[in-house]
């Protein structure tokens, strides 16, 4: 499960290589640049995806049941809840990213990454397809990443599941399904959830969660911070784990300083990142945010004048925005930016008999 840890972090490390750059005492003033718009609250789009997912009546726990394997009574409902967040098995002072992957796939960045795929590596897709039943373009709907799990949303009622795992399995509640295959755990709930864990305990608390034997973990993602194609929480014990260990000491001070660490992004036109730091020392995060804001501005300036153009168009946008007791590092890759980015990876590339021959 390391792996997909690893994978969960690239969104927040886009951000953190702004961090841990060398601190400038003057910074210059920025340059001009088009207005981006920064994900900081429910767009259009966002609450009404929120709405249409809140399909799950959540039971209350009774207090000291042991799960069962069988069905029993519901409880009282809680109301409708979103199933997906239920199920996140997140560990006390563990991190969680969640990765919009339909919404991806229709953005500008998910468009022109799919063209490249296909590109490169034509017919990938659709032998996946053939493979294990599932269309990743448009079965699957959501991937969170965990400590030590990896939960997806979708439609699997076609997931051939003796190509993933051994065919043998156990029921588990009302709708649980749980499958071994080596050292992970993988459990299906109504086709609908599929849940990947270095442990049983894993796969069995997150179908607890959603059949109301056990509660939600307080340290989650609520239905109010589901907005952006990304969005994550990291909370300060996570974060210091994270971020302590870097030479030259910013990382050290945000994790320090830092109780939660939020991650917003839209990535439908263009790709634009909120990370979001707060804890409770105000003095000390805005001593934070103005050296990291100098650092940024005096990096942007070097970058241009070393001609590397990917990292200077990343910093041509980041700024930080500080408001009592949290600051915001705002990072951003305007559209036409991104179609410049992508635009050799979109072109096939020749068969080995065509390909010019190395000078």
């Amino acid at each position: 499960m390391r792996r997909h840890r690893w994978i969960a972090l690239a969104a927040v490390l886009l951000a953190a290589t702004a961090l841990l750059l060398s601190l400038g005492e003057e910074a210059p003033p920025p340059a001009a640049r088009r207005q981006v718009e920064y994900p900081r609250w429910f767009d259009g789009p966002d609450h009404r995806r929120q709405q249409a997912r809140a399909t799950l009546a959540l039971p209350r726990p009774a207090g000291g049941r042991p799960p069962a394997a069988g069905p029993e009574e519901p409880g009282e409902p809680e109301g409708l809840r979103d199933p997906f967040l239920v199920s996140l098995p997140v560990k006390e002072g563990g991190m969680v990213m969640v990765f919009e992957a339909n919404a991806l796939r229709h953005s500008r960045l998910g468009e022109r990454f799919i063209a490249c795929l296909e590109a490169r590596r034509p017919g990938d897709l659709a032998e996946l397809e053939r493979e294990f039943g599932v269309d990743p373009l448009k079965d699957l709907d959501r991937v969170a990443f965990l400590d030590d799990a990896v939960v997806l949303s979708g439609h699997f009622q076609h997931l051939k599941w003796d190509r993933l795992a051994s065919a043998r399995h156990s029921t588990y509640g009302r709708d649980g399904r749980v499958y071994r295959d080596g050292a992970e755990w993988i459990a299906a709930w109504r086709d609908q959830l599929i849940v990947v864990s270095s442990s049983e305990e894993g796969v069995h608390r997150a179908i607890d969660q959603l059949e109301g034997r056990a509660p939600i973990p307080p340290s989650g993602i609520d239905e109010n911070s589901t907005y952006g194609e990304v969005y994550g929480v990291i909370p300060g014990a996570a974060a210091r784990r994270l971020l302590g260990g870097d030479e030259r000491g910013i990382g050290s001070k945000l994790a320090s300083l830092a109780s939660r660490i939020e991650l917003h992004v839209d990535a439908m036109q263009d790709v634009a990142a909120v990370v979001r730091v707060q804890g409770t020392d105000a003095g000390g995060l805005e001593d934070l945010a103005k050296t990291i804001g100098g650092a940024l501005a005096v990096a942007r300036v070097k970058a241009q004048a070393e001609g590397d153009r990917e990292f200077a168009d990343l910093l041509e946008h980041a700024q930080v925005e500080h408001g009592g007791a949290s600051f915001d590092l705002q990072l951003a890759i305007p559209a036409d930016r991104l179609e410049r980015w992508f635009a050799d990876c979109e072109r096939p590339r020749p068969p080995p008999s065509e390909a010019p021959a190395d000078p």
